[in-house]
């Protein structure tokens, strides 16, 4: 599911598999500040924003469980899937993801791509919020974390 990152700074979109991931991601990446509201569907439920409190009783009434336990088990039993979820962070909306992912299938190169990803990054953020770069660090300690 494709989501906007609703937020006062640039515009940036996500990737999320599932709608937990998808809400965890959310409160890592912006802790309250952020919501998640989907693209690809009218229909399906947004993450939304938790300034004043709330979160867990939103995570028991969607998840069954408090948010501090939804970000455990996140991070326990689909780690991989929440690091590729922050790793899908982009910025720009739903139209100039199309356009990356198209130029990012004429580089067949991962470590190019991710050059490409960094350079477009650093060109079109205006904001001294850098919720991209937020993500793609936040992604590497999972993965570092994974190992260790």
């Amino acid at each position: 599911m494709l989501y906007e990152i609703v937020n006062p700074s640039d515009a940036y979109t996500i990737v999320a598999k599932s709608f937990d991931v998808a809400a965890v991601a959310c409160f890592v990446l912006g802790k309250g500040r952020y919501a998640f509201k989907p693209i690809d569907d009218d229909k399906a439920p947004e993450v939304p924003i938790f300034l004043f409190g709330g979160a867990d009783e939103w995570c028991r009434e969607q998840f069954g469980v408090d948010a501090g336990d939804l970000v455990q088990g996140t991070l326990k039993d689909k780690r991989d899937e929440l690091a590729e979820c922050l790793d899908s962070c982009l910025i720009g909306n739903a139209s100039d993801r199309k356009d990356f992912d198209e130029a990012c299938a004429a580089i067949s190169d991962p470590v190019k791509q991710t050059q490409f990803r960094e350079s477009r990054h650093d060109r079109r953020r205006s904001s001294m919020n850098d919720i991209g770069g937020r993500a793609y660090r936040i992604a590497a300690k999972i993965r570092q974390n994974k190992a260790a």
